[in-house]
């Protein structure tokens, strides 16, 4: 059995708008379990130390909380705090709406992490950030970023030593590429329902 990854946090991000979906997707429920407990459950094998990222404080006695310190700075404002307050010189950064996310992959992901700032997958092409990790002595670029008014984690990682896990390498752990789906609305909910149907979890 592989031990707990000490040396890095797991940021469950958890204070989005949630617009699309009608509600706050945190406590939409799949199978039963709110996205938010599913996403904490998932983390907690491959992490030692895992923390949700909120903007206003949830009841949840079960995990620490850090309150995002710029408000509107979308998921880009949630990693830079965390990266400031944790205590590991990592945090993976992952959006609590992934309910698939593979312990495999994520710990193959962080294997590869040496020599980088920033290390995320790609799917058709484009890096997925909110599956990634990223070190703390990035924390400066990305204030810097902030502070132009720049949240994009897209354009962060043209800015950071960054590594791209290419899709082949996804698709070798993950032949589905369940770990990257992210549920947006009460249809994707539905198909995440199904699939869950499938696997028989």
């Amino acid at each position: 059995m592989n031990a707990p990854i000490e040396d890095c946090t797991a940021v469950v991000l958890a204070g989005g708008a949630s617009s699309r979906m009608g509600q706050n997707k945190a406590d939409v429920r799949l199978a039963g379990e709110p996205l938010l407990d599913r996403t904490i459950r998932l983390m907690r094998p491959v992490f030692t130390h895992v923390v949700v990222s909120v903007r206003e404080p949830r009841s949840h006695p079960a995990c620490p909380q850090i309150f995002d310190m710029a408000g509107g700075g979308g998921p880009m404002a949630g990693i830079v705090t965390a990266l400031a307050q944790v205590p590991t010189p990592w945090i993976f950064a992952v959006a609590c709406d992934m309910p698939f996310v593979s312990c495999e992959l994520v710990r193959c992901m962080a294997r590869q992490r040496n020599g980088w700032d920033a290390l995320v997958p790609v799917v058709a092409g484009m890096p997925q950030p909110l599956a990634g990790f990223y070190a703390r002595r990035a924390l400066s670029v990305m204030k810097r970023q902030m502070a132009r008014g720049e949240f994009s984690l897209q354009q962060l990682l043209h800015h950071v030593n960054s590594c791209l896990v290419p899709e082949h390498e996804v698709r070798a752990l993950d032949p589905a590429m369940h770990s990257l789906i992210d549920l947006d609305t009460p249809e994707d909910v539905q198909r995440a329902e199904f699939i869950l149907q499938m696997k028989g979890a």
